[in-house]
């Protein structure tokens, strides 16, 4: 018998759907575990384990069935009212209609840049750092070079704490670009804040 583990972050209601698609996953039913983890997200979309399957099932199906050039340009311009619609409501402050939409989008183009880099934008402006940082991290895989991902990675990983993180994102952008005033003082920062909590451990 497949081992469910209790997410804190998926709703009692939600659980099953939650444990039905990541054993679809473990199956290989991918359309029938983004079916069931699309819905988890839809309702708790704050579930990081829940999107983490969601993404590794569109990976798989996106792998074994991916588009040709021509169909991804035909997709992405009748997807494009869809885009506009999502950036209207995350301009709006409708985060959760925006998340939903760009959920959506992302589960046709996986490896779209901007879509990842929006949804990670519009997490954080709704509060859900933990899924924003899971979203960056996405991005980075994609492009480990998105001077962005880092740049925002890095802010919010020092916001929370996360010094190790936020020390390999400036590291990478003043490798990237050794000018970055932001980074070195970032880094500079992080070093006299290390030195401070030696202290206190010592």
């Amino acid at each position: 018998m497949l081992f469910m583990p209790k997410t804190a972050t998926v709703p009692t209601d939600l659980q099953p759907y939650f444990d039905k698609g990541i054993q679809a996953y473990t199956q290989g039913s991918y359309e029938y575990a983004i079916d069931l983890l699309t819905l988890v997200v839809k309702h708790a979309p704050d579930a990081t384990e829940a999107r983490r399957y969601l993404r590794l099932a569109i990976q798989k199906r996106f792998t074994d069935q991916p588009p040709s050039p021509l169909s991804h340009l035909g997709l992405s311009l009748l997807t494009l009212p869809v885009r506009c619609f999502a950036i209207v409501a995350q301009l709006r402050g409708d985060t959760r209609s925006a998340i939903n939409l760009y959920e959506r989008l992302i589960s046709l183009d996986p490896h779209s840049r901007s879509l990842l880099m929006r949804l990670a934008m519009t997490l954080t402006q709704a509060g859900m750092q933990d899924a924003a940082l899971q979203t960056y991290e996405e991005l980075l895989a994609v492009d480990p070079n998105h001077l962005g991902a880092l740049r925002k990675l890095a802010r919010l990983a020092m916001k929370r704490g996360n010094d190790a993180k936020a020390r390999q994102c400036f590291e990478r952008i003043i490798k990237l670009h050794p000018g970055d005033l932001e980074a070195q003082q970032s880094l500079r920062n992080l070093d006299a804040l290390g030195t401070i909590k030696k202290g206190f451990t010592t």
